[in-house]
């Protein structure tokens, strides 16, 4: 009896020396500096969230919190970036959910996948606005559809580049109204607006806040619907695309934190846990709220079954587009 106890003891103390490095690393992290990827421009609202996320987890952890901005290719020049980071948790990417979920279907051939990451928070849903330059005569959805029919191919919109959530949803839109309209990449959403200003461009859809919601107010830009199951209340006259009769329209982007694979899970979880508390307390009602977004905040595995549910819903809506970007 003595010899089985004693057995199950040295047991115990091999399990708890393995563990020693694992929770003494989540305690200790970060002792140093820590790098957030992020996959959009600055300006964007994504900036913002960027920043202030930033901002939040250096006061808490007392280390700084860097903000590496690396838009473009569809989020993959950042997304590559971080798969191939140090598996620590100092280099983390914080992009929307596109990246895992439409990217895959868009390219034969990527240089990362989701098992090169360790999903560690989903931030924040962005609700987006469609709107037009205020030369365009429509003040409506049904105005928009009655006058591309009119002027088939002679209507532009912007998106944040080509197979972005944006660009498959307003050519979804397209094929939903029967109408034809041509499609402009940019590399980010200030740049799409600056065009619609100028009325380079006549539509766009993005986040109604940030850098839009200004010329939304002022009469600038005119928003015709919003995206989600409500309307917003920083533009409560404007009707949902449901009530616009566009119900199977909801494009969602979702604002994510990844670390790479092999992170320590005790550090993902100190991760996870301080974005939690920063997204729906934090700065729910002073960044998240005047930007058109709402918090999340899940669990690691509640993001990674999201993702994959994405990856799967995403697969008809690529196909009926005809898109590939390789």
């Amino acid at each position: 009896m003595h010899s089985l106890i004693t057995r199950i003891a040295r047991i115990i103390g091999v399990w708890a020396c393995a563990l020693v490095p694992l929770c003494g690393a989540a305690q200790a992290f970060p002792d140093r500096p820590v790098t957030l990827v992020l996959a959009y421009s600055a300006g964007s609202i994504s900036d913002v969230l960027a920043r202030s996320v930033a901002q939040q987890l250096s006061a808490r952890w007392k280390q700084p919190v860097l903000v590496d901005n690396r838009p473009g290719g569809n989020q993959i020049i950042a997304a590559s970036l971080v798969a191939k980071a140090a598996a620590d948790g100092y280099t983390l990417l914080l992009c929307d959910d596109g990246v895992f979920t439409l990217n895959p279907h868009l390219f034969r051939k990527l240089p990362y996948s989701l098992e090169d990451f360790a999903p560690v928070a989903d931030l924040a849903q962005l609700q987006m606005v469609l709107s037009s330059a205020r030369q365009v005569p429509a003040a409506s959805i049904a105005e928009l559809v009655a006058l591309a029919r009119a002027r088939p191919g002679t209507l532009n919109y912007g998106s944040f580049g080509t197979g972005n959530i944006v660009h498959l949803a307003m050519d979804a839109f397209s094929r939903m109204a029967a109408i034809e309209l041509v499609h402009v990449p940019y590399k980010g959403y200030p740049d799409a607006i600056r065009d619609v200003l100028a009325n380079q461009v006549q539509l766009v859809l993005g986040g109604i806040g940030g850098p839009a919601l200004q010329y939304l107010k002022s009469g600038a830009m005119r928003p015709l619907a919003v995206t989600g199951p409500s309307r917003s209340p920083l533009l409560p006259d404007v009707p949902t695309l449901a009530e616009a009769g566009f119900a199977r329209l909801d494009p969602q982007v979702n604002f994510i934190l990844m670390a790479p694979a092999g992170t320590p899970p005790a550090v993902v979880r100190k991760i996870n846990a301080a974005a939690a508390v920063i997204v729906r307390q934090e700065i729910a009602a002073t960044v998240l709220a005047p930007n058109g977004m709402r918090p999340l905040g899940a669990s690691p595995d509640a993001l990674a079954a999201s993702l994959r549910q994405g990856r799967a819903a995403y697969a008809e809506l690529v196909k009926s587009s005809g898109v590939r970007l390789d």
